[in-house]
C-alpha cells in the first residue's frame, strides 16, 4: 500500500438491495444493469438488464478526464425506467463530483472525484458507515473532496467527445500522437495511466525519442508504418509508428510485449533444449556400445553449449576419458586428465549426491594444488555433472572453459586467429546447467542400457553354450532311453510269450479235470485255479496290447457299427453280473442311434472296462447309468456314471499305467492298473476322446466317438 497522494480518484458509491458498496472507476468504459454480465451489476428488478453506459472522456491538452453517463445500451435502446441525475431524467450527462444518480427509480448512487488522498485515507473513507448520508449533507468537512471546476469540463472539446466511443479511448493499449516538433497532441487513457511522466520528459522519453527525425524520414521514403521495440522501466514495448500525411502527425500504438518476449525466449530455449536432447537420444539409439554413446554425447554437448573441452569419464575407469574439444586435440593432454581426476576425487561425495560442481579459477577457498593447476592450464572455469542411474554413480561429464594462446593449440588453431577467438571463455547460465543435468541423466541411462546390453550379450553367449551342451546331453540320454525302451519291449514280448505257453497248458489241464466227477472241495480249487489263470492271461494280453499300441505297431481296422442291433449283445452280460451284487444297469438312449465308424472288438473292450470299473467301485444296491447322446450329427457321446467319487488329487492320474486308486475297491476285486491306460490308447486309435469327472458322490466317464457318414449299409 502506498502512502503517496494521488491526483484524482473517481468513485461511484452504490446502494441497492444487496447493500452499499463503493466502486473505484479505473477502466475506460463500464456497462451498468442487472444482468450478471455487466461491469457494474445493480440488484433491483426496476433496473433494466442493460440500463446505462459509463464512458471515460480524455482532454487532448491535459492528463485530466471525466466520465459521461449515457442511459440505455450500446445499440441505443433506452432503459425501461430511466436514469435520473440530480432530479433530472437524462439521456447523457457529464458527471461532476457530488452528482446523485438514481437508476430505475430504485437504486441510488453518488459520483465523487477525490483528490490528494493516500491509499490509507482512501480505504478509510470507503469504509465509512454512511458515505451516502454523509455526502447528502450541505457541508463537506473533507478538504480532499474537490469537485472539478466548470472550466475543466469546458476544456473537453467536441473533438474529445467524438472520441468517446472510439477505439483509442476504449483500448487498454497506450496510443499517443505528436506533431513534427515533438509536441504531444493526444494521449489515450491507457497512455496516461501507464506513462505518467511522458508529458514531463517529452522527447527524452523512450517512446518519443527520435520520433520527429523518424517521421521526417518516413515522409521522405513514403514509409507508412515503422515498428520498433522500446525498453522502459524494465518492460519491453512494441511501438507501431504511423505517419499521418494529412495532418502531419505521428501516431504510435504501443503494446506491452514483455510477457510475450519472455515466453518466446523461454520457448526458444525450450526448443533448443529439446532439439539437443532429441539429437542425443536419437544418436544414442543408433548404438548400444558405451564408448560410442559417450563420444556422441561429448560432441553434441560441445556443439550445444560452446565450451572449450568436454570430458566424460566412466566409473571405475577415469584414466581414459572420452572427450571432445575445440580445437580438436590429436591426443588429450595428460595434465588435463590429471586435473579432471583431481577435481572428481576432491568433490566425489558431492557428486555421489547427484549435485553439480562448478569451479572458477578465481575461487579463493579451493584447496591446493587445484587453483594453481587451473591457472597453469589456463582453465577459467569447469563444471562437473555426475552420471547417476538408480542411485549408482556411473561416471562424470566435465565441461572446461579454457583461454589458450594459439601457440598452445594445434597448428590449425595457430594459423587461424578466428578459431582462437572461439575458445574465449563463456559463462554458464542456469539454463545451461539444467540442460547439462538433463543430458547427463540421459547419458547415464544410455550407459546403463549399454552395460545391460553387454551383459545380455554375454549371458546369451553363455546360455547358447549351455544349451548346446545340454542338447547334446539330452540327445545322448534320448538315444539311451530309446535303447532301453527297445530292450523293455523285447523283454515284455519275450516274457509274455514265455508266460503264455504254460498258461495255455494250464487251461487245457484244468479243462480236462473238469470233465471228470470230483468232490466239491476239489471242484472249488479247480475254479480258483481257472480264475487265477484267466487273470494271468488277461494281464499278459493287456501288457501285449498296450505295448503294441504305444509302439504304434497295432493299427485298428475301422468298420461301420449299427449300434441298435449290436449294443444289446454287448450290454446284456453285465446285467447278470450286476444282479449278483444287487446292482442295476440303466441305459438311456434315443430310439435310434447313429451308426459309428469304429471297431467292434475295441469298442466292446472299452465299454467292458468302463462298466466293469463302475461295478467294481460301486456299493451294493447302486445303479450304473450308461447314456448315449448324438452331438452335432457327426459325433456320439457315451457316458458311464456310478455312485462313487474319486478324490480330486487322484483324478489326474487315473489313466496312468499300473495306477490304482487307493482304498477305493469295496469288493476287494483287485486289478492290474492297466485297464484305463489301455482304454485311453484304444480311444485314441478310434479317433475319439475320453475324460473323467468326479464330484458330489458321482463319477462319470465321457467317451466321444465319430459317427459313420451316409447309410450304414454302405
Amino acid at each position: 500500500m502506498s502512502d503517496e497522494r494521488q491526483a484524482v480518484r473517481h468513485l461511484l458509491v452504490l446502494e441497492d438491495s444487496e447493500g452499499r458498496r463503493p466502486i473505484l472507476l479505473e477502466a475506460a468504459t463500464y456497462s451498468i444493469g442487472r444482468d450478471p454480465t455487466n461491469s457494474i451489476v445493480l440488484h433491483s428488478k426496476m433496473v433494466s438488464r442493460q440500463h446505462a453506459i459509463l464512458f471515460r472522456v480524455t482532454s487532448p491538452e491535459t492528463n485530466s478526464y471525466l466520465f459521461r453517463l449515457i442511459d440505455g445500451d450500446l445499440q441505443g435502446k433506452r432503459s425501461t425506467n430511466g436514469t435520473v441525475v440530480n432530479g433530472q431524467r437524462i439521456v447523457a450527462h457529464d458527471l461532476r463530483t457530488g452528482d446523485m444518480i438514481v437508476f430505475g427509480g430504485d437504486v441510488r448512487a453518488r459520483y465523487l472525484a477525490l483528490t490528494n488522498m493516500t491509499d490509507t485515507e482512501f480505504q478509510d473513507f470507503c469504509r465509512s458507515t454512511d458515505v451516502l448520508g454523509f455526502l447528502s449533507k450541505s457541508t463537506n468537512p473533507f478538504a480532499t473532496l474537490v469537485p472539478l471546476r466548470e472550466g475543466n469540463i469546458e476544456n473537453f472539446s467536441e473533438a474529445a467527445l467524438v472520441r468517446l466511443a472510439s477505439y483509442p479511448e476504449l483500448t487498454p493499449n497506450p496510443i499517443l500522437e505528436v506533431d513534427l516538433e515533438g509536441k504531444v497532441t493526444y494521449l489515450n487513457p491507457a497512455a496516461v495511466m501507464q506513462f505518467r511522466d511522458l508529458q514531463q520528459q517529452k522527447l527524452a522519453h523512450p517512446l518519443l525519442l527520435g520520433l520527429p527525425e523518424l517521421a521526417r524520414y518516413m515522409k521522405q521514403t513514403q514509409e507508412k508504418v515503422h515498428v520498433r521495440e522500446v525498453e522502459y522501466q524494465g518492460r519491453i514495448y512494441e511501438q507501431s509508428i504511423h505517419y499521418i500525411y494529412e495532418s502531419e502527425l505521428i501516431r504510435s500504438y504501443v503494446m506491452d510485449v514483455t510477457d510475450r518476449k519472455r515466453a518466446e525466449e523461454q520457448l526458444r530455449n525450450q526448443a533448443r533444449r529439446e532439439a539437443i536432447i532429441n539429437r542425443i537420444i536419437q544418436a544414442m539409439r543408433t548404438t548400444m556400445v558405451a564408448a560410442e554413446v559417450l563420444q556422441i554425447t561429448a560432441d553434441l554437448l560441445l556443439e550445444a553449449l560452446g565450451s572449450t573441452l568436454c570430458l566424460i569419464t566412466q566409473t571405475p575407469a577415469p584414466n581414459s576419458p572420452t572427450y571432445a574439444s575445440r580445437p580438436q586435440f590429436a591426443s588429450l593432454p595428460k595434465d588435463l586428465i590429471a586435473l579432471n581426476q583431481q577435481a572428481i576425487a576432491l568433490f566425489e561425495p558431492t557428486l555421489r549426491k547427484g549435485e553439480q560442481v562448478v569451479l572458477a579459477a578465481d575461487c579463493t577457498d579451493l584447496p591446493e594444488p587445484l587453483p594453481r593447476d587451473l591457472k597453469t592450464l589456463n582453465v577459467n572455469a569447469l563444471v562437473i555433472t555426475p552420471l547417476i542411474y538408480l542411485g549408482q554413480l556411473l561416471g562424470q561429464i566435465t565441461l572446461l572453459e579454457c583461454e589458450w594462446e594459439p601457440s598452445e593449440a594445434t597448428s590449425v588453431l595457430a594459423s587461424d586467429r578466428s578459431l582462437w577467438q572461439q575458445t574465449l571463455p563463456k559463462s554458464w547460465t542456469p539454463e545451461d546447467l539444467s540442460l547439462l543435468k538433463t543430458i547427463a541423466d540421459q547419458c547415464a541411462l544410455a550407459i546403463h542400457q549399454a552395460q545391460l546390453y553387454q551383459q545380455v550379450q554375454e549371458l546369451n553367449a553363455d546360455l547358447e553354450r549351455q544349451v548346446r551342451a545340454r542338447t547334446a546331453e539330452l540327445e545322448q540320454k534320448m538315444q539311451e532311453l530309446e535303447r532301453l525302451n527297445a530292450i523293455k519291449d523285447d523283454f515284455l514280448s519275450t516274457v509274455s510269450h514265455e508266460l503264455r505257453t504254460p498258461m495255455a497248458n494250464m487251461k487245457m489241464a484244468i479243462h480236462m479235470l473238469k470233465q471228470f466227477a470230483t468232490d466239491d472241495r476239489q471242484k472249488r480249487y479247480l475254479d480258483i485255479l481257472a480264475n487265477e489263470c484267466n487273470r494271468e492271461t488277461e494281464l499278459i494280453n493287456d501288457l501285449l496290447d498296450l505295448q503294441r499300441l504305444e509302439a504304434g505297431r497295432s493299427q485298428i481296422q475301422q468298420e461301420v457299427i449299427d449300434l441298435d442291433s449290436w449294443l444289446p449283445t454287448v450290454l446284456e452280460p453285465f446285467r447278470n453280473r450286476m444282479q449278483q451284487r444287487q446292482q442295476s444297469l440303466e441305459v438311456l438312449r434315443p430310439a435310434t442311434l447313429p451308426p459309428l465308424l469304429s471297431n467292434r472288438h475295441a469298442l466292446a473292450r472299452i465299454l467292458a472296462e468302463l462298466i466293469n470299473n463302475a461295478c467294481k467301485y460301486s456299493p451294493a444296491g447302486a445303479q450304473i447309468v450308461v447314456r448315449f447322446d448324438p452331438i452335432g450329427g457327426d459325433r456320439l457321446q457315451i457316458q458311464v456314471s456310478n455312485p462313487s467319487e474319486i478324490p480330486s488329487e487322484e483324478l489326474p492320474r487315473i489313466f496312468e499305467k499300473f495306477y490304482r486308486i487307493p482304498n477305493a475297491d469295496p469288493w476287494q476285486q483287485g486289478g492290474t492298473g492297466l485297464g484305463l491306460a489301455l482304454t485311453q490308447k484304444l480311444v485314441e486309435q478310434l479317433q475319439g476322446d475320453i475324460s473323467a469327472d468326479s464330484a458330489a458322490g458321482m463319477t462319470t466317464f465321457t467317451l466321444t466317438l465319430p459317427c459313420a457318414a451316409g447309410d450304414p449299409s454302405t
